[in-house]
């Protein structure tokens, strides 16, 4: 891959579906780049689209917009961004929404 910056997202978003069946999501996997249909960068986690960010400056505000405009596409209900945090395990990402998708995360646990 000649683009360093993509070879590394790439690189985290494996690492992090890699994470996930680790974790019991067996469905896991990373998604290929969709263009306009893009539904996000990890697939097989139920009713979530997931955005993977590993970049050297956090854009909080604009992960958060992306994976809402993601889980809009999938037509799921919630969109969360995991970003990468420097020098430490993959465990150890952030995963961020908005207070609002929370919210509706917390109503959907207590059923």
């Amino acid at each position: 891959m000649a683009n360093p910056s993509k070879a590394r997202g790439t690189k985290f978003e494996s690492a992090c579906a890699d994470y996930f069946r680790s974790a019991g999501f067996s469905e896991c996997y990373r998604m290929a780049d969709g263009g306009e249909h893009d539904a996000g960068d990890l697939g097989g986690l139920p009713q979530v689209a997931a955005e993977c960010r590993d970049r050297a400056r956090l854009d909080l505000a604009g992960n958060v917009a992306d994976a809402n405009r993601r889980a809009i596409g999938k037509k799921v209900p919630f969109g969360v961004t995991i970003m990468k945090k420097r020098g430490a395990s993959i465990a150890d990402a952030y995963v961020s929404c908005d207070l609002e998708t929370f919210t509706r995360i917390l109503h959907a646990l207590n059923g």
